[in-house]
């Protein structure tokens, strides 16, 4: 049995984005009724916050150039120190033995 794989969308911006305004963002994009998820990358400080440096967007089942046509000016407001955009697969499309053994499942 052979399943097709949605593709997702990773952007990266150019410098780590604090918390409030990752979360903000992340708000922006799931308003625009294109989206289903939007994960983060978090890198820890010593703070007890974080700091985000990736995004990756689970699509709704829309092609990935319709929705990067719409959530680039998003991304060009929230980001004007610059960002990279890219489709493919960035998450696990299934559990691993190792997720099974940490009690991830």
């Amino acid at each position: 049995m052979e399943t097709k794989e949605k593709p997702e969308i990773e952007i990266l911006p150019r410098r780590l984005m604090s918390s409030k305004k990752a979360e903000d963002f992340a708000a922006l994009l799931k308003d625009t009724g294109m989206i289903s998820e939007v994960l983060f990358q978090r890198h820890n400080y010593s703070g007890g916050g974080y700091m985000v440096g990736r995004f990756i967007l689970i699509l709704a089942g829309l092609s990935p150039e319709a929705v990067i046509e719409k959530i680039r000016p998003l991304c060009e407001q929230v980001m004007p120190y610059s960002y990279d955009i890219r489709v493919g697969r960035f998450t696990k499309p299934k559990p691993t033995v190792k997720d099974y053994l940490r009690g991830r499942v």
